[in-house]
């Protein structure tokens, strides 16, 4: 599968790594822990998602701050924060509609992104979301709901 890598700047100055792969409808996928967009290709967890999604869509990538190819040197780890690469990435690729989907923690930030700018977020996809969850550094410890089948 070809990606094409590019990056921009957070107005707080953190350089932040994206890639676009596929063509067909944009799908944005707000970044969950511990990305790395070369090595996800290589992943047998993450491969076999991007690579069939990329038939059908152009998908939207990107490494959250401190995280693969982004900025590692950082300050704000804030859940605004985040929120505030995804509005960067989404507004540097020049997307006016598209689906977006949040995986695990990106689940939160996705769901910020669709109520802040609802005119943009097509369709809002939400898989292993958190009902609460955060890190030490800015929010209360995790509450998770356990089910049991």
């Amino acid at each position: 599968m070809d990606q094409t890598i590019s990056f921009c700047t957070t107005s707080d100055g953190v350089r932040i790594a994206y890639a676009i792969s596929g063509e067909g409808p944009p799908l944005v996928k707000a970044p969950n822990w511990m990305s790395h967009l070369e090595f996800e290709l290589q992943s047998p967890f993450w491969k076999h998602w991007w690579e069939e999604l990329s038939k059908h869509h152009e998908v939207i990538r990107f490494d959250q701050r401190g995280s693969g190819l982004s900025d590692w040197n950082i300050e704000d780890f804030s859940f605004e924060s985040w929120v505030s690469d995804l509005e960067t990435v989404v507004e540097n690729v020049g997307l006016d509609k598209f689906s977006l989907i949040g995986i695990s923690q990106g689940s939160g930030a996705a769901a910020a992104y669709g109520t802040r700018h609802p005119e943009k977020v097509e369709r809002l996809i939400v898989y292993g979301g958190l009902r609460e969850a955060g890190t030490s550094r800015d929010f209360p410890p995790m509450k998770l709901q356990h089910w049991r089948f």
